[in-house]
């Protein structure tokens, strides 16, 4: 628990995220996070880099238009220019074939790693975090998939692909497990 409350601070007081999270908000998305790598770049300090983005995630079943996300993309990009990924959960499910989300928690929950199944927001200027999987990972930096991209099972290629696609494999500050 201690480590989920020095997290929870850390990135409450980030007053760079919480600019970002200011603009996300004023979006009005259905609920909004910032999300994944991102998020997890900033706990363990390290910087934006050209091939990562600011994933935002949201739930919104009404309007699934790729062409939408690309809007808010936009509107973000011209608030602050930073490389901002906007992705519906109510459609990314079909992504790794799994049964629709059901709301951008759940949709978290099922990302392939523990440590990317992280998540901030604001509700009414109130700092939110989620931790699918708990802060243990986060910061022990050790890679290891969630319950269904765990070795053994169809998805694991997936988590694998991901790991040596990111360069984690070859990182000695990072552990990678293959089991949830």
């Amino acid at each position: 628990m201690q480590e989920t409350n020095e997290i929870h601070h850390a990135l409450r007081e980030n007053e760079t995220l919480r600019e970002q999270l200011i603009l996300v908000d004023r979006l009005g998305l259905p609920d909004a996070w910032i999300c994944a790598g991102y998020i997890r770049s900033l706990i363990w300090g390290l910087t934006l880099t050209e091939e990562q983005d600011i994933d935002v995630v949201y739930y919104d079943a009404t309007d699934r238009s790729e062409a939408t996300e690309k809007q808010y993309e936009e509107q973000l990009k011209s608030w602050q220019p930073l490389p901002w990924s906007v992705k519906n959960q109510a459609r990314m499910h079909l992504k790794n074939e799994l049964p629709p989300y059901h709301s951008t928690c759940d949709a978290i929950a099922h990302f392939p790693e523990t440590v990317t199944a992280i998540a901030a927001k604001l509700t009414d200027g109130q700092f939110q975090l989620y931790l699918a999987y708990g802060a243990a990972d986060l910061q022990t930096r050790t890679i290891r998939p969630t319950p269904l991209f765990s070795k053994g099972l169809p998805r694991h290629a997936i988590f694998q692909k991901r790991v040596t696609g990111k360069g984690w494999d070859k990182r000695s500050d990072l552990r990678i497990v293959d089991r949830f």
